[in-house]
């Protein structure tokens, strides 16, 4: 279960209907963690085939009492109306006279509401506010002491990390790698695992800025989904990165086939690019790029080719960058190539079957 955090209710100290978090830097809380929400609802349906429920409504029918369209609406309100007969979760504090009894009402119905519908996972969605406009990145809390929610809610904040920061705008993007925990009743009310996640702060311009871009929207929700998905599988927090490459002797005329071993959890197809960074003079160094269409293009090998005469280390780095723009940290390594005898060319290639990079002295 997805649910998108806050939205309108009805106050009952001023006698209207209001968003429960004000405007902030062009941000208003309650509209923008729908657009999370739906980005996050269509990733767990086709990346993790989850069946996923939605705590808000989603429709952009008018809801009478308030004239609000039903999408800006907090939870209760589309509860009431598409599960009447369960006034005990839309409605859990009829004897309270508190002005804010439907705001508080609202936030129980969404782990009320989980536990009713018995759903494996509930992920909160919101966006966070601080008494500083310094404060900023993304964060994760659970309620005290639960093991399964920590795990859950660590490996979510580990892959926001990964896919955030693949942005060229956010590559110094904070994300801790641990949540805090609190006695939100978004959390303690529920059954199952459940997370709250904050995705940026609204009160910091530029995390408000970040909300607004619909590229650093999808990388987020990528990292919750991706998050979600290996902590199920019963996999850990691993980016991605290629172990390294030893240098590598080879003879004119001769070649070897080297495995590269990487470790983290691609989104298919993945390209491993190799660049050159030290070409001997009179060389020409040529990069190149492989592309592994899918997991079970294993394993990922390179040939490391020498031809004709000639000897010298061939510098490069190479990475692997996935089809969400996940970059492995590059790795340095070297291709030695060993002069043979009444050749006057050496060529060094540095390729798998497509052809990867290629190095080569000119007659």
């Amino acid at each position: 279960m997805i649910s998108a955090g806050h939205g309108v209710y009805f106050h009952h100290g001023y006698r209207d209907w209001r968003a429960q978090r004000d405007p902030s830097n062009g941000v208003v809380e309650d509209e923008i963690t729908p657009l999370l929400a739906a980005e996050l609802s269509e990733l767990m349906t086709s990346r993790s085939k989850a069946a996923v429920l939605r705590a808000r409504a989603t429709d952009e029918g008018t809801h009478e009492g308030s004239t609000q369209a039903w999408w800006k609406l907090g939870a209760r309100y589309s509860l009431q109306r598409d599960i009447p007969d369960a006034a005990d979760i839309w409605n859990s504090l009829p004897e309270s006279t508190h002005a804010l009894r439907e705001r508080d009402e609202d936030i129980r119905s969404r782990p009320l509401y989980a536990n009713r519908e018995n759903v494996g996972t509930l992920v909160h969605l919101h966006t966070n506010a601080s008494d500083s406009s310094a404060a900023t990145g993304a964060r994760a809390f659970i309620a005290p002491g639960r093991q399964d929610d920590r795990s859950l809610a660590s490996s979510i904040l580990c892959y926001m990390k990964e896919l955030i920061t693949s942005q060229s705008l956010y590559t110094g993007y904070f994300v801790p790698a641990e949540p805090g925990e609190a006695n939100h009743g978004e959390n303690r009310l529920a059954q199952m695992p459940s997370v709250i996640v904050e995705t940026a702060f609204h009160t910091n311009p530029d995390d408000a800025l970040a909300l607004q871009d619909p590229n650093f929207r999808v990388a987020a929700m990528k990292g919750v989904e991706k998050g979600y998905r290996l902590w199920r599988e019963g996999k850990g927090c691993e980016p991605l990165k290629i172990d390294p490459i030893q240098t590598i002797r080879v003879a004119a005329g001769q070649s070897r086939v080297v495995d590269l071993a990487f470790a983290g959890f691609p989104q298919y197809p993945v390209v491993i690019e190799t660049k050159n960074l030290g070409c001997p003079p009179g060389w020409k160094c040529t990069d190149g790029a492989v592309t592994l269409p899918d997991a079970y293009t294993k394993p990922a090998q390179i040939t490391l080719r020498c031809e004709n005469a000639g000897s010298a280390p061939i510098f490069w780095n190479t990475r692997m960058v996935d089809d969400d723009g996940v970059k492995s940290p590059p790795v340095r390594h070297i291709v030695q190539c060993v002069r043979g005898s009444g050749m006057d060319v050496s060529q060094a290639v540095y390729e798998d079957d497509e052809g990867a990079a290629t190095a080569r002295r000119l007659p």
